[in-house]
């Protein structure tokens, strides 16, 4: 798993005096229903109870920048004058697509009954997980630099809003990053 790193007690113990303490988490399932109330696939992850986060973090350390309803009025208005139509899409699980900074280390206990995780033992969190207070701010760095990487350009007064010529000789894309949904639409065909 690329998302933590099973370690024993013992690791945990040798650990211990650099990090700020333990967290919990807990694993929550969800039916996801079609229109009639069928369900149609199930859906599961771990989440960090990131409200027992030992780290002393500001409001500056964790937030992360959205898409303003004013933002997205014109993002629509862009949209509309070029007559197109926008689409959206989501990121999958994005809140454990991040990486953490070599300086920032979470231990976490495994969810009760963990069938995978030997007992007695730690996760060292290699990528952020749901419910972790900096996991928005790392995945929208992340989301930020490969869209960048990408060719588009972050709007100096809108930081969720990006432009981008990505195809030589063809109309911009454009961009609105509402955490992990997105808004896009081009006059390209």
């Amino acid at each position: 798993c690329e998302t933590y790193k099973i370690i024993s007690k013992q690791e945990y113990l040798q650990l211990k005096p650099h990090i700020k303490g333990v967290l919990p988490t807990m694993a929550i399932a969800t039916v996801k229903k079609d229109g009639e109330g069928r369900p149609t696939r199930a859906k599961y992850c771990i989440v960090a109870l990131g409200n027992l986060d030992p780290h002393p973090w500001t409001k500056q350390d964790f937030f992360a920048p959205v898409l303003s309803q004013m933002e997205l009025h014109l993002l629509t208005a862009i949209a509309v004058h070029l007559n197109v139509i926008p689409k959206s899409g989501d990121v999958s699980q994005a809140s454990v697509q991040s990486f953490f900074p070599k300086n920032e280390t979470y231990i976490c206990k495994p969810p009760p009954g963990c069938p995978i995780t030997p007992p007695n033992s730690y996760w060292k969190l290699l990528k952020t997980l749901y419910g972790l207070k900096r996991s928005p701010i790392h995945w929208f760095k992340m989301a930020k630099k490969i869209l960048i990487d990408m060719g588009f350009t972050q709007s100096v007064h809108s930081p969720c809003i990006f432009l981008g010529t990505l195809i030589p000789n063809q109309p911009p894309l454009y961009l609105g990053l509402y955490v992990d949904d997105f808004i896009f639409f081009s006059k390209s065909k």
